[in-house]
């Protein structure tokens, strides 16, 4: 499979999860309403207090932008690419969640890419998460974080790699609870970003990027959430 049908394929995905998301919000909010019966919420009797939450999750990435003087634009050295992402956290009440998270990313090569024979993208930092109406089967979220990302493209001669901060994570998505204490979320998201440092395979120490400007990465894919050692309400 080349790489334009890699990408197709992706971004076809990443349109469902969007739409996913989309459709269930409402549906969510709806349901709210109907169970919610005299002074009985199930939220109060299902919705989780103070859980060590575990997430795994794939899907699309995708990066977007120019990176600086002199260096090629992420979307002339990288196209699309699959997605690994780690997500630790406390879930300490039933609607806020603040943990860590860590992710890796295969990225295919773009049209104008050079010798470069792959890439690749790492991230790692810290994140809020707010859930609108935990404990109800349909649950949207939205999420927020920063941290560090490192994007690496590997030539010949050795292995480009730059380092740079993620200022801006917005993530949103739906959990739907299949059983006690696991949930499955599709998700969307976008991140802003800017490179600050990079070191070239022929070189021996980092230097500053020249004009650095900020470029986006999107993402698109599903999540487990496992819920483990907390209480109910």
């Amino acid at each position: 499979m080349n790489t334009m049908r890699i990408s197709l394929l992706l971004r076809k995905t990443c349109t469902f999860v969007a739409g996913l998301a989309l459709v269930a919000a409402p549906a969510a909010f709806a349901e709210e309403t109907v169970t919610t019966v005299g002074s009985y919420s199930p939220q109060q009797k299902t919705a989780l207090y103070n859980a060590f939450e575990l997430g795994l999750g794939f899907g699309y990435t995708q990066g977007f932008g120019d990176v600086g003087t002199g260096i090629r634009s992420l979307t002339d050295s990288g196209s699309s690419g699959f997605l690994g992402e780690l997500d630790l956290g406390w879930r300490i009440d039933p609607h806020w969640l603040a943990g860590v998270y860590g992710n890796f990313a295969w990225i295919a090569n773009g049209d104008a890419a050079g010798n470069a024979e792959n890439n690749w993208s790492m991230t790692a930092g810290f994140q809020g998460n707010y859930h609108f109406i935990p404990g109800e089967s349909i649950d949207p979220w939205i999420g927020f974080g920063a941290g560090w990302r490192g994007y690496f493209v590997r030539r010949p001669e050795g292995t480009d790699a730059r380092h740079g901060i993620d200022f801006a994570r917005l993530q949103v998505g739906v959990d739907f609870p299949v059983s006690n204490g696991l949930a499955v979320s599709p998700f969307v998201g976008a991140t802003g970003t800017i490179f600050l440092t990079q070191k070239l395979a022929q070189d021996t120490s980092f230097s500053n990027i020249s004009n650095p400007k900020v470029n986006v990465f999107f993402n698109a894919g599903v999540m487990g959430r496992f819920d483990l050692f907390g209480g109910k309400g």
